[in-house]
């Protein structure tokens, strides 16, 4: 069955220079997706190569903190694809910073550790192509810690991480990084890419100075976002794009807000390193007892939510065997009473053919014999005469004088 057929269109939610995205709703199981609709009829061959790129991307990162890819579908006669993913109900952070700023509130720094945790947890399965190992040592870092090694690795690069690329979920913890349509595949961890993409308040100043780039270069964009989570306002701003420039390539920003503590200020600035082999990886800040609470913490969460998952199917399988069980009862209730017409049906008809059968054999005989056996069978019908000779029953109780036949017991003489 083709997707279109599968989904259940709910309305446009946002637009973009090549189409636009839908909330649609899944009708096997009522589960909300969104549709991105893209048109390549003008692309260029550069662009849809890229979207082909991010095709293969989304098939390979399956992750919690990661936005769900479904599938896509080609629709040719209208030159659209139609890319369905993860619905994520809760907004992007770019949306989150204008709410605290229209009320002139700072973002609470346990929200922003956890946002930071999770986009960090996102990008090291990019970097390294596989899930960070449980968190053990709770109470200490373990900058020693290297990431498993994968054979065939294929390291992705975001490339334009973002607020608006950085989604919530409803569900008040869940976090996840989407839209990799900059994103780039490279054939080992030690290659480096050169091409300029990316938003430029957010562009770390290996690509701005044209130079290779590696994973950390996401490093240096998440950074910045949570530079701006907790400022809000980005850490590099200019009227001009060239000042723009030179700001990132100096490194030079303002401090965050006081009130945040010395550990947010200091992994900040551990993204914010101009020289990328003196930038921090993913793996090493999240080895680093800061992120270790809130890697724990979410792991907890997922736990719960599992083990809520597992209740609710449960409690549905518990329904549809309730629900079995009821339609065995009364398909039992529907056989038992089938048999029981049966068996009368059959029954009749056994009686209607043996009454057939005996007139017919009645019939054939001569008619003294025919007499005779009449005669018989009502001197059977009929009360055996011995038994109209037997004293009526009564239900009054006899003594010794009725039992006897007599008027009373004879007793013998006495002898005195």
């Amino acid at each position: 069955m083709p997707f279109s057929d599968q989904f259940q269109d709910l309305g446009l939610i946002g637009r973009g220079s090549f189409g636009c995205v839908r909330k649609v709703l899944r009708k096997s199981d009522q589960k909300v997706y969104v549709r991105k609709e893209i048109s390549y009829l003008s692309m260029s061959m550069k662009e849809i190569r890229q979207l082909a790129s991010e095709f293969k991307i989304l098939r390979e990162l399956q992750h919690p903190n990661i936005v769900e890819y479904l599938g896509h579908e080609d629709i040719e006669k209208d030159s659209m694809l139609h890319i369905y993913m993860e619905y994520c109900d809760g907004g992007d952070l770019s949306k989150l910073i204008k709410k605290f700023k229209e009320k002139d509130e700072f973002i609470p720094e346990n929200l922003i550790w956890e946002i930071f945790t999770q986009v960090l947890l996102a990008l090291y399965k990019c970097h390294n192509g596989v899930d960070i190992e449980r968190v053990e040592n709770l109470f200490n870092s373990t900058p020693d810690v290297q990431p498993s090694k994968v054979d065939n690795l294929y390291v992705v690069i975001h490339r334009d991480i973002k607020p608006d690329n950085i989604f919530l979920l409803s569900d008040g913890y869940s976090i996840k990084l989407g839209d990799f349509g900059l994103a780039k595949c490279l054939r080992h961890e030690d290659d480096f890419a050169k091409t300029c993409v990316g938003t430029p308040y957010y562009m770390p100043p290996e690509v701005i100075m044209d130079k290779p780039y590696d994973p950390v270069c996401d490093i240096w964009s998440l950074g910045c976002v949570m530079y701006e989570l907790c400022s809000l306002r980005p850490p590099f701003m200019a009227k001009t794009h060239l000042t723009l420039q030179e700001k990132i390539k100096a490194g030079s920003f303002n401090d965050i807000p006081p009130h945040y503590s010395h550990r947010m200020r200091m992994c900040i600035s551990a993204c914010l390193i101009v020289d990328p082999s003196e930038r921090a990886s993913a793996n090493q800040l999240l080895q680093d007892v800061s992120f270790k609470f809130f890697r724990k913490d979410w792991e907890l969460k997922q736990n719960e939510a599992m083990l809520k998952r597992k209740e609710l199917e449960l409690i549905n399988f518990e329904k549809r065997l309730s629900k079995y069980e009821k339609g065995l009862d009364e398909s039992l209730k529907l056989m038992t009473s089938r048999n029981e017409e049966t068996k009368l049906r059959y029954k009749r008809e056994f009686n209607f053919l043996l009454e057939m059968q005996l007139n017919k054999i009645l019939g054939d005989l001569p008619s003294n014999i025919k007499t005779q056996l009449i005669h018989k069978v009502n001197m059977k019908e009929n009360q055996h005469p011995y038994i109209s000779q037997l004293p009526e029953k009564s239900n009054k109780l006899k003594g010794p004088r009725e039992l006897n036949g007599t008027r009373g017991i004879v007793r013998s003489p006495s002898r005195r």
